[in-house]
């Protein structure tokens, strides 16, 4: 009796141990490798640099000091008013956009869309303030390259801060900077022999077609019209330098 139970519970146990055998599930884990993303073989740092262009009837400069596949940095200068701009990369194909935030803290702060495509010394772009009541504007800059002048014919956007960089009249000192800023420092006058002992400074942009020089100040009061207009020359001892009608500015290019 013994012998038929310990039988009957061992063909039990074969029976299970054949049943699980036949529904075990084998699973096969394929292997999956990491992809390596394809590196961005565009050279970045060519978009560096300093682009000019009609920004609503006068010159925008927009500097470029740091540009990768992802981030830009840089600043703009428009009639006297500089703002730094940050913002993001992005490319596809042959095409680069760069997207640049102004700061937010002026009411005539806004968003810059820049788009380069084939040629990148040249981009086109559009403009959005951030309060939308400034209509929105489009634009195309060109980059400017260096190119030294060996006469006044020579002179150009890339170059003019090198020959022009300070001068003076009756009134007070021009500085010409290189990113297109024009400063203009001055003593208000009470009479012709006391002086307020208070330097003033006139922020400009300046810009250069042909051989005549402009520059559109922010407001002030000792440019009305906020407007100037220089003539490039050369002196009878063959110095370069400007002339504002018949007033010629001196040039300390050529002395103290």
């Amino acid at each position: 009796m013994f012998t038929k139970l310990l039988l009957s519970i061992l063909l039990i146990f074969f029976l299970l141990s054949c049943g699980d055998s036949e529904n075990e599930v084998v699973t096969n884990i394929d292997k999956i490798e990491a992809s390596i993303p394809e590196e961005d073989p565009f050279d970045y740092d060519t978009l560096q640099g300093m682009y000019i262009g009609d920004f609503g009837g006068s010159d925008i400069r927009v500097i470029l000091n740091y540009v990768s596949s992802k981030n830009a940095i840089g600043y703009n200068i428009h009639k006297g008013l500089q703002r730094n701009i940050t913002g993001k990369v992005t490319r596809s194909g042959d095409s680069i956009q760069l997207v640049l935030q102004e700061p937010g803290d002026n009411e005539f702060d806004g968003v810059f869309t820049l788009l380069f495509t084939g040629d990148k010394s040249k981009l086109t772009g559009f403009w959005e303030s951030n309060s939308g009541k400034i209509p929105k504007r489009s634009f195309k800059l060109k980059k400017v390259i260096y190119v030294e002048a060996k006469d006044e014919k020579d002179i150009n956007m890339s170059n003019f801060a090198d020959y022009y960089s300070y001068l003076s009249d009756t009134i007070g000192h021009y500085s010409f900077k290189d990113d297109g800023l024009c400063l203009f420092e001055y003593y208000p006058v009470t009479d012709y022999e006391n002086y307020v002992e208070q330097l003033v400074e006139v922020r400009g942009s300046w810009s250069l077609k042909g051989q005549v020089v402009t520059v559109n100040w922010q407001p002030n009061k000792i440019f009305p019209s906020r407007k100037s207009e220089f003539t490039i020359f050369r002196s009878e001892w063959g110095d370069f330098t400007l002339k504002s009608g018949d007033e010629e500015l001196y040039n300390y290019r050529y002395g103290p």
